[in-house]
């Protein structure tokens, strides 16, 4: 797979360039491409964004609101962005997404996708001074490429404000901007720095998906429930007050059940009693671990680790079991840090056995670097987590 860093390549960066000379004829292609190959190569994909929008900037006026009007020209119509191409959650559960495609370009028409990114970061800095304006251009960019990150520093320096314009776009008919009201407000939105003074009561956010969570588009419900997960590693009983009131208003709209088990996710993960009462599992102590095995003690890099448990309902009653394990990876040090999987779910008949046999990939993945050496794989059951069976990792 193709480094996401190659979005900024120096052939793609070139066009945005181009692009930005048909708004603004004046702009320099050739001083702005200047060097520019060598500087990109060392540079990862946030560090070239930032060049790419430093060039930019340099060749553009410096008074913001000439500048955002030709910021604007540049961006991809409605009918130019390619059909079906969400911006869906984030890089690592949040990049709030690229339309588009490897360049971020559609024919000769504007951009979308990442090529809006460097756009969006110019904005940004020079739009606070200039609220209106800014706030105005990304709710056009933000449907051309997510302005998630190019708000919060609006949230951090006019927060009332910015406040007030999100609850007037949990209106807006375009599901981008109603996504961006989510999202761009996430308190631990990832990529977009923390902002965790929206953690501390009164959490003026919550208001905001109280206008959203039943969002008739699945695209802002899900970033309704990611913002409510960033919650819950703080706050999980006021999530599940949240979601229990949510689920009383709405018992026939499996759209937000689905929203609240998505919310909930880091809670159940964690065996958190009320997430699991609120999602209908019983207790633990109602289920037998009757046995748990892995095929072999050795697994070398590349290849799957093979598990078998068999798991019995104690009970004279059905019983819904979630079956999650833990992978403790081991570290350049030699410790061991555990990382949670998500298994499958079942419900169980009065006394019912549930075999589970499965395989975790042990291949080599770009965001994980393995180490030699003792791991453990670890079983939960309804938040109740068991010893972890050893096994050895070899290269």
């Amino acid at each position: 797979m193709e480094p996401v860093k190659n979005q900024f390549s120096y052939s793609n960066v070139r066009r945005i360039a181009e692009c930005v000379k048909r708004a603004h004829p004046p702009f320099s292609v050739s001083r702005f491409c200047r060097g520019l190959e060598a500087a990109l190569e060392s540079l990862e994909l946030k560090q070239r964004m930032h060049l790419v929008a430093d060039r930019l900037e340099a060749g553009l006026p410096t008074h913001p609101p000439d500048l955002f009007a030709i910021l604007a020209k540049t961006l991809a119509k409605d009918a130019d962005v390619p059909h079906g191409d969400a911006q869906g959650g984030s890089h690592g559960g949040s990049h709030g997404g690229s339309h588009g495609g490897s360049h971020g370009l559609h024919g000769l028409h504007g951009l979308h996708g990442f090529a809006v990114w460097p756009l969006s970061e110019i904005v940004a800095r020079r739009g606070l001074e200039h609220f209106d304006e800014a706030m105005l251009l990304f709710s056009e960019i933000t449907k051309c490429f997510t302005a998630e990150f190019a708000i919060r520093p609006f949230l951090r320096v006019h927060r009332e404000r910015t406040l007030k314009q999100l609850q007037a776009w949990c209106r807006h008919p375009d599901e981008h901007v109603r996504r961006l009201v989510s999202e761009g407000s996430r308190p631990l939105l990832p990529w977009g720095g923390n902002l965790s003074e929206l953690l501390v009561p009164p959490h003026p956010t919550l208001g905001l998906l109280e206008s959203l969570y039943r969002d008739p588009s699945n695209y802002v419900r899900l970033s309704v429930s990611n913002h409510l997960n960033d919650f819950s590693k703080h706050h999980p009983e006021l999530v599940i007050q949240t979601l229990t009131r949510w689920l009383k208003n709405a018992p026939e709209d499996e759209r937000v059940g689905k929203l609240a088990r998505h919310a909930c996710r880091t809670l159940l993960k964690a065996g958190h009693p009320g997430a699991l009462a609120l999602h209908g599992y019983g207790s633990a102590k109602s289920l037998a671990l009757e046995g748990c095995g892995l095929t072999h003690s050795t697994v070398k890099l590349g290849g799957f680790l093979a598990y078998r448990l068999v798991v019995r309902n104690r009970t004279r009653h059905p019983l819904k079991v979630m079956f999650d394990y833990a992978i403790h990876y081991r570290k350049a040090n030699g410790m061991l840090s555990p990382k949670v999987f998500k298994g499958r779910t079942r419900e169980l008949a009065a006394g019912e056995r549930w075999e589970i046999t499965g395989q975790h990939s042990l291949k080599p993945v770009t965001t994980r670097v393995y180490h030699s050496g003792r791991h453990g794989f670890a079983p939960q059951l309804n938040g109740q987590v068991f010893p972890p069976l050893d096994f050895m990792l070899i290269q």
